[in-house]
């Protein structure tokens, strides 16, 4: 850990403070205010859920550019009360809102397994949090109860899996056929899909760009990376249905984000991830942002704690997902400090191999058919009046939005913004890498044509890593290593 990003003790009074290496209660501030964003209408558009996505722009923004000599001071017992706080409303949202409109009407007694779920993990973090304010010494009981959140959130989305077996959404179709084309050993991006929406029926929502479809069948095939594909089969292959991955994902997601500093703060953190009110919608629909998640929280586990499996975390995190070449600008605060353009390097040319070894094979097969069902299709999509996106309240102020050209020059504008504010001011740690990739997707999906529940949800994740990386040293439970073997 370099000397900038350890923690400086102050004291006020009586009461003992530290500085963190990132502020800590902006980003818990910015991932409560995202979640609740999402939580209002799905993640669609409404100006209440705008507003809190400023909040969260804010926050994150100040969390990242705060003059580390003039950092705000937080103590452990504070940041533990605001943990309390965000639980409680996150826990009252999961107890008093529907799961997810794929979940079959039929009571709420159908919801029974969920509630008895949620009280279990009431208890469980209770303890965590009592433990930490009356007894702060006995880690027993934090390890334990985490274990135990551990095996209850998995088990909530297995429920969610399973009792919603048909939703009614593009992602699921896409994945499942995708999967069962895989099989047989045809290829995925050379086939089609039903529109399901029936987008091209008059007064219908517009879903997918122009010559897309034809006779009610999209002309194109999967339209995601390969990777997201091969992670999704274990979960068809073992249930028939690809979201038991997903679930598997975000399970593993909480257990990187948890152990990423072995203290209570990263523990806290994780649960707040896989307690965000919207995550069982989520999964329900079959998004794959549960993957993403996880393979940013596994950088930043092997950054902190296994450098030598970096290169390999890093390069599937940067395929996940079409558009996380954006973070590639900021690989470098994932170096001990103080890095070299060697290491740099050295850490880049091997994720570029992991990257094309998991890529190549199946874009290689067809690569027009690729290039058009993960590239094309992305550049010709619609503006989506119901986009959780400034551009939307600004297009429903008057203002012309909806041409091609505008969308793509503010969403990029805002990323590039974002980028060199963090390459100027982000801590230079893991921390400070995952706080600076929260900063420029949000930047840029709040400004993009199409922002929607999944987005906003990897967001959700990766404030999450930043809060558990954020942790100073003397807070963890063990202090983790960090070597310069990258």
């Amino acid at each position: 850990m370099s000397q900038a990003s350890a923690p400086i003790l102050l004291e006020y009074g009586k009461q003992r403070f530290e500085r963190w290496p990132l502020a800590a209660p902006l980003l818990l501030l910015a991932a409560v205010s995202i979640a609740f964003a999402i939580q209002l209408q799905d993640g669609e558009y409404t100006p209440r859920a705008m507003a809190l996505v400023t909040i969260a722009l804010v926050a994150t923004g100040c969390a990242v550019v705060w003059p580390p000599r003039q950092e705000l001071p937080a103590s452990q017992h504070v940041l533990d009360w605001l943990f309390a706080a965000a639980f409680l409303l996150q826990l009252s949202a999961l107890f008093t809102t529907w799961p997810g409109v794929d979940l079959p009407a039929g009571g709420r007694l159908k919801l029974l397994p969920l509630y008895v779920g949620l009280e279990l993990s009431v208890l469980t973090l209770g303890a965590i949090l009592s433990a930490a304010l009356l007894v702060p010494s006995n880690t027993t009981v934090t390890r334990f109860s985490f274990l135990l959140l551990l095996v209850i959130s998995p088990s909530l989305c297995v429920w969610s899996v399973r009792s919603s077996p048909n939703p009614h959404i593009d992602v699921f179709i896409f994945q499942q056929q995708a999967s069962a084309e895989l099989l047989k050993g045809h290829n995925p991006y050379a086939m089609t899909f039903p529109d399901i929406y029936h987008s091209t029926v008059p007064g219908r929502q517009q879903v997918y760009g122009d010559g897309l479809v034809v006779n009610d069948t999209l002309q194109f095939g999967f339209p995601y990376l390969p990777l997201s594909l091969l992670l999704a089969l274990p979960g068809y292959l073992i249930g028939h249905d690809h979201r038991y991955a997903q679930a598997a994902a975000l399970a593993l997601a909480g257990l990187f984000i948890g152990y990423s500093r072995l203290g209570r703060v990263a523990m806290l953190a994780a649960a707040l991830f896989l307690f965000t009110p919207r995550i069982f919608f989520v999964l329900m629909r079959g998004w794959t942002e549960p993957f993403v998640v996880m393979l940013l929280a596994a950088t930043i586990f092997c950054a902190y704690r296994r450098s030598r499996l970096l290169p390999v975390a890093l390069g599937l995190f940067l395929v996940s997902k079409q558009y996380m070449a954006l973070a590639l600008p900021l690989t470098f605060l994932l170096l001990p400090q103080p890095w070299t353009w060697r290491q740099w390097w050295s850490v880049l040319w091997k994720a570029a191999l992991v990257a094309a070894a998991v890529t190549l094979p199946l874009a290689l097969w067809d690569w027009h058919a690729f290039w058009k069902s993960t590239v094309t299709v992305q550049e010709t999509s619609p503006f989506r009046w119901d986009a959780l996106s400034y551009l939307v309240w600004y297009g429903f102020r008057g203002h012309l939005v909806t041409e091609p050209w505008t969308a793509r020059f503010w969403s990029t504008l805002a990323a590039a913004v974002a980028i060199a504010l963090s390459i100027r001011k982000a801590p230079r740690t893991p921390a400070g890498f995952a706080a600076a990739v929260s900063l420029v997707f949000l930047a840029f999906f709040a400004f993009n044509k199409q922002a929607f529940c999944n987005y906003y949800f990897f967001v959700i994740g990766a404030l999450c890593c930043a809060l558990a990386a954020a942790e100073p040293l003397n807070a963890s439970l063990h202090t983790p290593r960090r070597t310069n073997s990258v």
